[in-house]
């Protein structure tokens, strides 16, 4: 019981979502050239990256209950009935409240962008999401601001290779929740909440996920031919190591074009997290060595 009880926990957190979105902190820390050495101030952002994280998940799932009964979303641990809506509601409010709180700790630009976003995250999910290209944006933001909260710690300062980061954080983000917004076409048909898929059709949705990742694709490997940042220009390392996101963006795209199912997009959703984390790497890899 004990272990169901973890088990649902740790699934309505999106744990090892959440974890990686800590990562991509830590590493546009590196990227920014702030974090060189243990520094208290980003084992605070991991905190309220993690936490903030984990209470948006809770909330979206504590909304969505009925929504992912309809979609028969195996997934989600409130529809399985592995937790309860009430603690799922629980684990959104104190963590709203804990990050608040740690945010004080934090420089004040780094404070205002943790204020601003962390409402943006909770509203969305208790009705923006339902507006057509809002939610898209908004996931993206998600991806853009922890990006930004990671130069932001030491100073008010972005660097040119973080900003370039960003945006790619931003496309790929949009490119993914249209793309994830597949697998539920059904149960939000039926409820009237407005996505790409519905809109337009899960073909043509697909396609404009293409159309971002292609995107992506050129813009991945872009810092080795273009000075944005010296230690990426014309570093065969760098470029050795992103061909493999590339690539793997190429082989998912022409795989999307051809199948639109539910099942297959689901399996799509846990590669591309790992194909964002290899671009993560190669980018790190390439800024230290």
């Amino acid at each position: 019981m004990l272990r169901q009880k973890i088990y649902g926990f740790l699934k309505l957190t999106r744990f090892g979502v959440s974890l990686f979105g800590c990562i991509g902190l830590i590493v546009s820390g590196v990227i920014a050239g702030d974090l060189i050495d243990f520094q208290v101030e980003y084992l605070l952002a991991f905190f309220i990256v993690l936490i903030s994280a984990s209470g948006s998940f809770a909330i979206n799932d504590y909304f969505d209950f009925e929504l992912d009964k309809k979609n028969n979303r195996r997934d989600r641990p409130l529809a399985r009935g592995l937790i309860s809506r009430k603690t799922a509601l629980i684990t959104a409010i104190l963590s709203f409240l804990i990050v608040i709180f740690l945010s004080f700790f934090l420089n004040l630009i780094a404070m205002i962008l943790i204020f601003i976003s962390l409402p943006l995250f909770y509203v969305y999910s208790m009705g923006l999401k339902k507006k057509l290209f809002i939610k898209n944006i908004l996931i993206a933001y998600s991806y853009l601001s922890t990006i930004f909260l990671g130069s932001l710690i030491m100073d008010s300062y972005l660097e040119p290779l973080l900003i370039y980061y960003a945006i790619m954080g931003f496309i790929v983000g949009i490119a993914n929740e249209i793309l994830f917004d597949i697998a539920d076409v059904k149960g939000d048909y039926s409820l009237g909440i407005e996505t790409v898929s519905t809109k337009f059709g899960v073909k043509k949705a697909a396609q404009i996920s293409i159309f971002f990742y292609i995107t992506i694709i050129i813009l991945d490997p872009l810092p080795f031919f273009i000075k944005i940042d010296q230690r990426l220009y014309l570093d065969y390392l760098f470029l050795i190591l992103i061909l493999i996101p590339v690539i793997s963006y190429i082989i998912l795209s022409i795989t999307l074009l051809k199948k639109q199912t539910i099942e297959h997009v689901m399996k799509l959703r846990i590669k591309i997290f790992v194909i964002m984390q290899f671009g993560t790497i190669s980018y790190l890899i390439g800024v230290l060595i």
